[in-house]
């Protein structure tokens, strides 16, 4: 188990457990990164968050996994508690869900240690909500797939990548987790809601110039689909990231490190905006 102060509001550094589980035979039972989350295929950053196109998300989950062909081929699959962010509208309210996430992969590794790599990954959801005009419960099915993976190009340069898409898969892309983009109602008609398509791409190239000094940088994108038009002009259409950061251990238990971020953010409607970070970073191993 482990836990961080990153609970409750931005800011408040509230505790938080982020993960607990017990692992036994490839079977995983408790909390733990999302099944759909390929943990290896997102470069270092300072920044918490990472690449918005990448998933690093927690989920109560029961979980199985298995190597073969010599270890070459990894397979998964999980149900997970699902987590819904969806607009509701007047017309339907939100209800405890029913149905479990099913996320899965099927990855292959190569090189003598095994640290290349190349995962697909897929999705599906069936979140329910309450009607209030018919008086009952339906629900919509969504679904997602995934292509990720790190490849050691050479000893000194290393990539990594992810692509995803999908419908109604907002906690499975990190710019749109919470975003209530699950679904919404439709514009043309209120009554009915419809699971919103959304995409994401993240590339990035780390080079190790020494066995203590290394450089990275990167480019990431995020974008909603309005294959029927937007519900609000605010509504997120798209994000983008791009990074560049160079780390250094001074020892083997200490690490400093200096990052640059910029990121941008385009709604329905055009409107459109931009920020730029510096981050700096002395972390101590012990």
């Amino acid at each position: 188990m482990d836990a961080d102060f990153r609970g409750g509001a931005e800011g408040s550094y509230t505790p938080r457990l982020r993960s607990a589980y017990v692992s036994f035979k490839g079977l995983t039972l408790g909390r733990d990164v999302t099944t759909f989350c390929d943990l290896s295929a997102a470069p270092t950053t300072i920044d918490f968050q990472g690449p918005n196109a990448y998933n690093f998300n927690f989920a109560t989950l029961i979980r199985y996994e298995v190597s073969f062909a010599r270890r070459h081929m990894t397979f998964g699959v999980a149900a997970e508690l699902p987590s819904v962010s969806a607009t509701y509208g007047e017309n339907f309210k939100p209800i405890h869900q029913r149905v479990p996430d099913f996320p899965m992969y099927l990855q292959y590794a190569w090189g003598a240690d095994r640290s290349s790599h190349l995962r697909a990954s897929a999705v599906l959801r069936n979140p329910y909500m309450y009607k209030v005009s018919k008086d009952a419960t339906t629900s919509l099915f969504g679904w997602g797939v995934q292509l990720s993976g790190t490849i050691k190009c050479c000893d000194w340069f290393r990539m990594f990548m992810n692509g995803v898409y999908g419908k109604g898969i907002t906690p499975y892309i990190q710019d749109l987790t919470g975003s209530g983009l699950d679904f919404t109602p439709n514009p043309a008609d209120p009554t009915l809601v419809r699971m919103m398509p959304m995409w994401g791409v993240q590339a990035a190239g780390q080079i190790n110039f020494t066995p203590r000094l290394f450089v990275s940088g990167g480019y990431s994108t995020v974008r909603v689909q309005r294959s029927e038009g937007y519900y609000t002009a605010d509504q997120y259409k798209q994000g983008q990231y791009i990074f560049g950061n160079i780390f250094y251990s001074l020892t083997p238990r200490c690490k400093v490190a200096a990052e640059y971020l910029y990121g941008s953010r385009k709604d329905m409607n055009s409107m459109k905006n931009h920020a730029n970070r510096v981050n700096v970073m002395v972390q101590y191993n012990f």
